[in-house]
């Protein structure tokens, strides 16, 4: 059945919620049943209902939850999608990085402080010529104290290198078509959002939740074990992910 269109003002992102959220109402449905019925995430339909961007992938994914929604009611949304079509694609910001990215071959990753070959070279030598003349010195000054008869005064030798601490357990995530993607701390701290394309990694720390506009694009590594896609392409929703028990 049609569902009224709501004022233009609203803007399209709304009038589609409002639209979606009387079609809900009209059956008598909490948002809570309708999200079991489409096995969809309820933090998805309810930003969907509330036209909230922030929470939701690219436009075109909005487009097509809408129209699953919208088919699962039986209702015509043609009017509020032809409002959102003409006010604009909308999209989140990506969160801003601290650390300066470079492009890789797999994706983004952190861009190395490199040195010049001459001055790379500079700080070798500097640094093989300043540890030569400390154990040289400090040989010398072994030898002028005085030891008994007979005993021999060992040539020191240098420290040995501290064991390298182990990494902790990172979440990679990996895509070879671009995908809307959103992955925050279990504490709310967004850690990325934005278009996604290539490999990321992500310390698990706490723990992580993703939400990923196409699952099915998308792939996720926990430390050793096996890489798996997120989901359907149907089954967008947040998942989470621990660190495995030791």
């Amino acid at each position: 059945m049609p569902v009224p269109c709501p004022n233009n003002a609203t803007g399209g992102l709304s009038a589609l919620g409002e639209a979606l959220r009387h079609g809900r109402e009209a059956q008598g449905l909490s948002i809570a049943e309708l999200a079991g019925r489409l096995n969809m995430g309820l933090e998805q339909l309810q930003a969907l209902e509330a036209g909230d961007a922030s929470r939701l992938p690219e436009a075109v994914f909005v487009i097509a939850q809408a129209r699953r929604v919208a088919s699962n009611l039986a209702i015509d949304i043609s009017g509020p999608l032809q409002m959102l079509r003409a006010s604009g694609p909308f999209q989140p910001q990506a969160a801003s990085a601290q650390t300066p990215l470079a492009p890789g071959p797999t994706g983004p990753r952190p861009r190395p402080q490199i040195l010049g070959p001459m001055a790379l070279a500079a700080a070798i030598l500097a640094g093989v010529a300043t540890g030569g003349n400390l154990l040289r010195q400090q040989w010398l000054q072994q030898r002028a104290q005085p030891g008994p008869a007979g005993s021999r005064i060992p040539i020191p030798t240098a420290a040995q290198p501290a064991a390298v601490a182990t990494s902790s357990p990172e979440l990679v995530l990996r895509s070879q078509e671009p995908s809307w993607l959103e992955v925050k701390a279990e504490a709310g701290k967004v850690l990325f959002r934005g278009t996604f394309n290539g490999e990321r990694r992500f310390p698990l720390g706490g723990g992580l939740q993703v939400l990923a506009g196409r699952p099915d694009l998308v792939q996720a590594q926990l430390g050793t074990a096996a890489s798996r896609v997120l989901g359907p392409i149907d089954q967008v929703r947040w998942q989470r992910f621990s660190a495995p028990a030791p």
